[in-house]
C-alpha cells in the first residue's frame, strides 16, 4: 500500500512537470507568433487557462487544445489588458526616472507615493491573469477588483507574495529553471493560490447572503 502511494505521488509529480514544461514551450511558441508584443498577452492568458482547470481538479488537460482556443478566443481582448499593464508600468517607470520637484519634502512625497503605486502595481499583476480567466467582467473592472481581493485577503495576498519571492530567488540561483518553467511554474503557483483565495472569497460571500436573507 505504501509502495502504491509512493509511485501514485510520484507518477502525479512527473506528470505535472512535463505539463509544465510543455506549457511553458507553447507560451513561448504562441508568444513568438504575436511577435512577443501581440503575443504575451494572449499567450500568458492562455496559460492561465490550462492552469486554472489544473487547480479545479481537471485530469488528462488537452494542453494544446486548450491553449489554441483561449489564444484564438482572447486574442484582441488580451492584447487590449496587456496594453493597459503596459501603460501604467510605463508611466510609474516614466514618473520615477524623471519626475523631481525642487521643493524635498514635496519630492520625498511623491517618491513615497509612487512607491506606494508601484506595489499596488505588482499585486494587481499578480492577481489580474487569475481573475481574467476565473471571472467574466468588463476589462478595467479587473483592474480594481484584483485589488480589492488583496485588500479582503490580505494573508492570501502574502502567501502569493512570498511565493513570487521564492521563485525569482530560485532563478536567479538556478536560471536553468527560468528557461525550462519561468513562465509555466510561475502562472502554476499564482493560479493554484489565487484559485483556493477565490473560493474562499466566493463562500463568505454566499454565507453573507444567506446571512441578510
Amino acid at each position: 500500500m505504501l509502495g502504491d502511494g509512493f509511485i501514485g505521488k510520484f507518477y502525479f509529480f512527473g506528470e505535472t512537470v512535463l505539463l509544465l514544461l510543455y506549457v511553458n514551450l507553447l507560451w513561448v511558441c504562441f508568444t513568438l507568433l504575436g511577435l512577443v508584443f501581440f503575443g504575451i498577452g494572449p499567450s500568458t492568458v492562455a496559460m492561465f487557462t490550462v492552469f486554472r482547470k489544473w487547480s479545479m481538479g481537471e485530469d488528462d488537460l488537452p494542453a494544446f487544445r486548450i491553449f489554441w482556443q483561449t489564444y484564438k478566443k482572447e486574442f484582441i481582448r488580451a492584447n487590449g489588458l496587456g496594453l493597459l499593464l503596459l501603460f501604467i508600468g510605463y508611466m510609474l517607470y516614466i514618473n520615477f526616472t524623471f519626475f523631481e520637484v525642487d521643493i524635498v519634502w514635496l519630492q520625498q512625497l511623491s517618491k513615497i507615493l509612487l512607491i506606494i503605486a508601484a506595489i499596488v502595481y505588482g499585486i494587481m499583476i499578480i492577481y489580474i491573469f487569475p481573475m481574467y480567466v476565473h471571472y467574466d467582467n468588463k476589462l478595467v473592472a479587473y483592474f480594481k477588483n484584483a485589488v480589492l481581493i488583496a485588500v479582503y485577503s490580505p494573508i492570501r495576498t502574502i502567501y502569493v507574495i512570498a511565493a513570487c519571492l521564492t521563485l525569482y530567488y530560485l532563478y536567479f540561483v538556478l536560471p536553468v529553471f527560468l528557461f525550462f518553467f519561468g513562465a509555466s511554474l510561475t502562472s502554476f503557483v499564482i493560479m493554484w493560490i489565487a484559485y483556493r483565495t477565490f473560493q474562499r472569497l466566493e463562500l463568505r460571500q454566499e454565507k453573507l447572503q444567506e446571512t441578510q436573507a
